[in-house]
């Protein structure tokens, strides 16, 4: 068994991939809300590994070729702006979003940290 390419660890590294991606995105967001014309982009890769989740019925080599080939996907915000230099972004809403990518980067990084720290207490038979 491969011990460091299990489902699990796949699904939280390209969790982290994604959570990083969306932070990237909202630091733009918010760094333009100046800029006139600027359209808010917005990323989303949690339904499409739910769905490579259900789908299932192989062995997990597979499914965890799937995790990896998942990319997040990033979109353009066709909002209309209340604003009239045309920029949709709403700043309370980014930086709600920004503070809540934040938590579940930090939570997904501890349960990969949580993950390798229960193989190695096993590996070592909880003597380090």
């Amino acid at each position: 068994m491969d011990w460091f390419n299990s489902v699990s660890a796949a699904l939280l590294n390209k969790d982290l991939d994604g959570l990083w991606i969306r932070q990237r995105e909202i630091s733009d967001n918010i760094s333009n809300i100046e800029t006139p014309g600027y359209k808010s982009k917005s990323v989303s890769f949690e339904d499409q590994l739910k769905k490579l989740m259900s789908e299932g019925g192989e062995n997990s080599g597979d499914l965890i070729s799937r995790i990896e080939s998942a990319a997040p996907r990033t979109s353009v915000s066709d909002d209309e702006s209340l604003r009239l230099d045309g920029n949709n972004v709403d700043a309370e809403k980014e930086n709600i979003e920004l503070a809540r990518s934040q938590i579940n980067y930090y939570y997904s990084l501890r349960e990969l940290s949580d993950y390798f720290s229960r193989l190695r207490y096993a590996i070592t038979d909880g003597k380090a």
